[in-house]
């Protein structure tokens, strides 16, 4: 199973322990932070087999650099050993040496913040999170709440991958680098990863789900209720939380399964709007602005199809709308929280329940997906399209959306199903490369900077078998 600790890592977050659990093999990782806040929070993944070796770090010291063996075990790829080492030179580690290593260090300023990779009953694949020792400070400044899940600032974590599998070392975000590229592996290639993803916020992977824009800040933690999104599903009753400012949400699924979902801190007054039946959520309005230098939500409103509404907060700041697509409903939320609410986006589900289309394809394992190596910064939110790598599926076009620098990405499946892979904004000029029969992508090449402080993709150019090339930006 994939999985990934980016939406919960963040900078500032103190590691109060990490735990490997193993034996000739490593079945297990945990570890416990206090987050920036002020939570405390663990993360878990793989079994619960092994011994336990524990780690307790003392104040001030960190992780900063992870070891990893790996072999095949029954025709599958598996971490045999791990070992941890800190800023004060202590040491955990766990499982059988191999011939297959792998070593990281984190960059400077930074620390191991939580892991990524697939686990099950053991650790299969692991990568490291590196997210910044100190907080990161935002300048204060008028923050434009125009920004689609994907490109918008916010992301915290900066990458460092374990490489799996019989590869090479490789690195992730580097923000002193500006150029490289990546070549599509031969076939029967064992995985490696270099994915900082898994992230909040990937293109839905359920039918019938859909996101709005995000709007708001970078401040606070990454949230997404995508997870729990369904088509088909009956809203209750929606609440704002406010005062000068919104302080927290909180939405009421009532069937087919109960569920609440709240996010956001205690302050302000409630203002909550049941729903009839036939009753949907199906628009946003949103002030931003600016609190001592952070971007926070002044104000929401929702609006029904009967023309229903519940709102909080003032109108202090840019007003910005949403509306649900034709046959579509608010069913949950993405965004950054904190005590207040920092940014907002809105999970649009189907009314109407949507099964997926069936496909006759293999089922992928975990040899059968090679991750390339990340270009660019630790900003944006994560996404990845992972859960809709289909095998034996066929593209049929690349698009990128460009100008000074790279505002946008498609890339469009034929088959097994139809499907647009987009991420990115809606600025700069269309660029379109349609594939011939049998043709497919094969490399990469991205060029990146800073502007506004933040590391963006400047320049992108893909390439395929046919040596056919679409590029944009500059």
């Amino acid at each position: 199973m994939v999985f990934t600790d980016e939406a919960s890592a963040s900078p500032g977050q103190i590691v109060n322990t990490i735990t490997i659990r193993a034996g000739e093999r490593v079945d297990g990782l945990a570890m416990q932070i206090t987050t920036a806040a002020g939570g405390t929070m663990t993360f878990t993944h793989g079994g619960m087999g092994g011994d336990e070796n524990s780690l307790t770090l003392g104040e001030g010291e960190y992780i900063t650099s992870m070891e990893a063996h790996w072999a095949e075990k029954n025709s599958h790829t598996r971490i045999f050993y791990l070992s941890f080492g800190t800023s004060a030179g202590n040491t955990v580690s766990g499982g059988g040496q191999t011939e297959n290593v792998g070593k990281v260090t984190a960059p400077e300023g930074y620390q191991l913040s939580g892991f990524h990779g697939q686990d099950g009953n053991e650790i299969d694949l692991l990568g490291a999170i590196w997210t910044s020792i100190k907080p990161l400070e935002e300048a204060p400044g008028t923050v434009a709440p125009a920004d689609i899940p994907g490109s918008t600032s916010g992301s915290t974590s900066a990458t460092v991958d374990v490489p799996v599998g019989g590869s090479t070392a490789a690195s992730g975000s580097a923000a002193k680098q500006t150029q490289g590229s990546a070549a599509a592996p031969a076939a029967n290639v064992a995985p490696e990863d270099t994915s900082g993803s898994d992230a909040p916020e990937p293109a839905p992977r359920t039918a019938g789900i859909k996101l709005s824009e995000a709007f708001g800040g970078p401040h606070g933690e990454q949230f997404s209720d995508q997870p729990s999104a369904a088509s088909g599903v009956t809203v209750g009753s929606i609440t704002v939380r406010g005062g000068e400012r919104i302080d927290g949400l909180k939405l009421e699924i009532t069937a087919p399964t109960p569920l609440t979902l709240a996010h956001g801190g205690s302050g302000g007054t409630d203002n909550t709007l049941t729903l009839a039946a036939g009753e949907h959520v199906t628009s946003m309005d949103i002030n931003v602005g600016q609190k001592k230098g952070r971007t926070r939500i002044f104000y929401l409103k929702f609006t029904t199809n009967l023309g229903n509404s519940v709102e909080a907060g003032g109108t202090t700041g840019e007003r910005s709308s949403v509306t649900a697509p034709d046959g579509y409903q608010l069913s949950g939320f993405f965004g950054r929280v904190g005590d207040e609410i920092d940014k907002l986006g809105i999970i649009w589900t189907s009314i109407e329940k949507v099964e997926a289309a069936p496909t006759t394809a293999p089922a992928l394992t975990d040899e059968d997906i090679v991750l390339g190596e990340l270009f660019g910064g630790p900003h944006g939110n994560a996404f990845s399209d992972i859960n809709y790598i289909v095998l034996q599926q066929t593209t049929s076009s690349i698009t990128i959306r460009g100008a000074d620098r790279v505002d946008a990405v498609t890339l469009q499946v034929a088959t097994p199903a139809e499907r647009s892979l987009t991420h990115g904004g809606t600025g700069g000029t269309e660029n379109t490369l349609t594939f011939g029969p049998g043709e497919y992508i094969t490399s990469m090449e991205a060029h990146w900077d800073k502007k506004n402080k933040h590391t963006r993709i400047f320049y992108l150019s893909f390439t395929t078998n046919k040596d056919n090339t679409l590029s944009a930006g500059s």
